[in-house]
């Protein structure tokens, strides 16, 4: 759902900046004349903040069309809502309402998705609920034939140690458990099968600078290993990031940062 994205935007965010340009690419090969030249990949957005750290907007350019979202805050800072609009003609695509409970733990996410008309065409909802060290999210839409659950089990530290995603009544979506170091660092996931034994392990890099450098992975079929090499700024701040695959440069992802 939406609250997912937003939460990966404000990761983004470094002590005093005002905006983030982010842009991806990837090598491609051109036959005639025989040249490599980097293509533009989605995700590609730009990330404007207040003077308190607050993501105020967002504009969105994407190969099929630009769109640009605005974020609505309470007086204490919390998330209320999103409206997301077509640059061109500011025509609504969405609206997103966000409510919380008492401990202040995300309890309903609400999307209502508009298309040829002002009329609300699909409503997708999340409804969480939260008992003891489980963490359960409901997800319906209008448009999907059945309804997904999402199950997440914390250890005494609120870390994430299980997910699993269920469609309908049994249908296992994905099946994952966690491992940490003493720093609280994720090292290993395990994705298991329907008979819970495991079917790939993801072996995670060291952490620097609070970056995550890469991963190694294993099945059955498949096993490599993938890396994020990263150049930073003179304030600490990273700017460039490589993505390898067995030392295969495989995407690039360069970041413009203004500052206040």
């Amino acid at each position: 759902m939406f609250l997912d994205e937003f939460e990966k935007y404000n990761l983004q965010y470094e002590k005093g900046v005002k905006k983030i340009s982010y842009r991806s690419s990837y090598p491609k090969i051109v036959k005639e004349p025989f040249d490599l030249k980097l293509e533009k990949s989605h995700g590609n957005y730009d990330l404007f903040f207040n003077r308190k750290g607050l993501l105020l907007h967002s504009v969105h350019t994407e190969k099929n069309k630009n769109y640009k979202v605005i974020y609505g805050y309470n007086r204490k800072g919390i998330l209320l809502t999103a409206m997301s609009l077509l640059s061109e003609k500011n025509e609504l695509i969405s609206l997103s309402e966000f409510e919380y409970d008492e401990k202040g733990r995300i309890e309903r996410e609400t999307v209502r998705s508009f298309y040829h008309s002002l009329d609300c065409n699909v409503i997708s909802e999340c409804i969480h609920t939260y008992k003891e060290n489980i963490h359960e999210m409901l997800m319906t839409s209008d448009d999907e034939e059945e309804d997904c659950t999402f199950y997440y089990t914390c250890d005494n530290k609120k870390r994430v140690i299980e997910e699993k995603a269920i469609r309908g009544e049994n249908e296992l979506v994905y099946w994952n458990k966690n491992e940490y170091d003493k720093n609280d660092n994720l090292i290993k996931e395990i994705s298991l099968g329907e008979d819970g034994e495991p079917d790939g392990v993801y072996e995670f890099l060291p952490v620097n600078n609070g970056l995550a450098t890469g991963y190694h992975y294993k099945s059955k079929d498949t096993n490599y290993l993938r890396e994020y090499s990263f150049t930073f700024n003179d304030k600490g701040h990273w700017v460039n990031q490589v993505m390898l695959n067995d030392g295969e440069p495989r995407y690039f992802y360069d970041r413009i940062i203004e500052y206040y």
